[in-house]
Order: C-alpha cells, then sequence, then structure tokens
C-alpha cells in the first residue's frame, strides 16, 4: 500500500491536481467540459460521459465536474453512480445549491438508498425556499414516506 501512495504522490508531485501534474491547462479541460456540455444539452448522454469522467480524474477539484458527471449518470438511469458523484459535489459547494441538492435526493430514491434520501433533504427542509423548490421537496418528501411505510399508492 505504501508503494502505491508513494507512486501517486510521485506522479502528482505536490500539485493539487493530476492537470496540475500533468501540465494540462484549464483551456484543455473547459474544452472538455464544453464538449461534455454540448452532447448532454443534445440529449447524447452516453456519449457525453467520458468527457465528464475524465474531468472528474484530472480535475477532481471543481465542484462542476462531479455535478455533470451526476446529471449525466442520472439521465442514462444509473442513480447510485449519479447519487455518488452529486454527494462529492454537495460536499464541495460552499453553502446549499437547493437544485443540487433535489437531484442528489432524487436519485438517491431511485436507488432506494432511503436513509441517505432523508438525510439528503434535512438541509431542504431548514431552507429558505422558492414556491417551485417548496413544492419538490414536499413531493419528494411524501414519496419517501410512502416508500419507508411500504404505501405506494
Amino acid at each position: 500500500m505504501a508503494t502505491a501512495v508513494e507512486g501517486l504522490m510521485h506522479l502528482l508531485d505536490g500539485k493539487p491536481t493530476l492537470a496540475a501534474a500533468r501540465g494540462i491547462p484549464d483551456a484543455a479541460l473547459d474544452s472538455i467540459y464544453g464538449v461534455g456540455r454540448e452532447l448532454y444539452a443534445n440529449g447524447h448522454h452516453r456519449e457525453a460521459l467520458p468527457s465528464f469522467e475524465a474531468l472528474c480524474l484530472y480535475d477532481h477539484a471543481d465542484p462542476r465536474n462531479w455535478q455533470a458527471l451526476g446529471l449525466c449518470r442520472q439521465a442514462l438511469g444509473d442513480y447510485a453512480g449519479a447519487a455518488e458523484a452529486l454527494a462529492f459535489a454537495v460536499g464541495q459547494h460552499d453553502g446549499l445549491d437547493v437544485a443540487l441538492q433535489l437531484h442528489l435526493v432524487e436519485c438517491l430514491l431511485a436507488a432506494a438508498a432511503f436513509e441517505a434520501a432523508a438525510t439528503a433533504l434535512l438541509p431542504l427542509a431548514a431552507a429558505d425556499l422558492d414556491s417551485a423548490s417548496a413544492a419538490k421537496v414536499r413531493v419528494l418528501a411524501t414519496r419517501l414516506e410512502r416508500v419507508t411505510t411500504g404505501d405506494q399508492a
């Protein structure tokens, strides 16, 4: 294990990201993001996925990359994978990003991670939300209550 960690530290050479260690400029990362975003926006989610995966590998510190990966996985029906990526993005954000948190709760519910979904709903319940977001929180909370009590009506 120590050899693997030492190898990784040597690879990164003290740089904060793999992109920095490999000398990949921000403009190149922005181009990759642009390609992925364009593919995603045009409904080509499967084709966009590798762009977002690469961005998360090369610049793990940018929550935008994790959010894009999560939304792409959600669109592909990989709810557990989407929840992982979205949770990482949520953890990197300062403050509450309501839309991001709502996507996280949706994915957790779809992945049948009900306890995690309930936990992810808590910051939304305490937030000052616009009426559309508040309505969506109520719908998700009701859905969570129904699946956890066995009432599928």
